[in-house]
């Protein structure tokens, strides 16, 4: 993850192909970048619109995608400690209630030291995490694992923290031998071609 003057990127190897997140806070523009099976193609969408294909989609398709999950939640503040990236962090236990009613318990690892870039939002974190509460905690996410609808369970650790590094513009840029193009277009070819719209 970078960060600077606004902008975010996000960078993940997905074993199959790489990803990446490119978030402008003042544009409110995301751009979303895939590279596998030697394809490279992408989408834009800004947050308005993103908006309202959501509202779309819940006045029109509610079978298709299921109202937004966004429970209260409660979160303990532990008194355990230990490094992380060379940094001191934090325990701390997100309690919320999943859909079927039944309590859920997730462990993070914050640090309360770290000081997130200019425009950088923890809405960018939760996307990469979906985890209720994150984005409340008194501190960054240094280290959780949360398991997927499949069962899989996924690990998350900081590895390493650069607070005064020399990040160059060019990092944000969008290169220029990916296809990108609009997600409203992207969701259209989807449906053209049977698989069920772009997701």
């Amino acid at each position: 993850m970078f960060f600077k003057n606004g902008m975010t990127k996000i960078e993940s190897d997905m074993g199959m192909g790489t990803n990446q997140v490119i978030i402008d806070s003042k544009t409110k523009i995301t751009t979303t970048l895939f590279e596998a099976m030697g394809r490279k193609m992408g989408f834009t969408s800004s947050d308005s619109a993103m908006q309202q294909m959501m509202n779309s989609q819940d006045s029109g398709r509610q079978r298709i995608r299921p109202q937004q999950f966004n429970p209260e939640v409660f979160i303990e503040y532990l008194s355990e400690t230990k490094k992380i990236a060379g940094m001191e962090c934090k325990k701390a236990v997100i309690r919320y209630k999943n859909r079927k009613g039944d309590e859920e318990q997730q462990i993070v690892w914050y640090s309360p030291e770290f000081v997130l870039g200019e425009g950088f939002s923890m809405r960018d974190m939760n996307r990469m995490a979906n985890i209720p509460g994150l984005n409340k905690l008194k501190g960054f996410p240094m280290e959780f694992e949360m398991t997927r609808q499949n069962g899989a369970k996924v690990h998350y650790q900081v590895t390493k923290v650069d607070l005064t590094a020399k990040v160059d513009d060019k990092t944000f840029l969008i290169p220029k031998d990916y296809d990108v193009k609009p997600m409203s277009e992207m969701r259209q070819q989807g449906g053209r071609n049977g698989n069920g719209g772009f997701q």
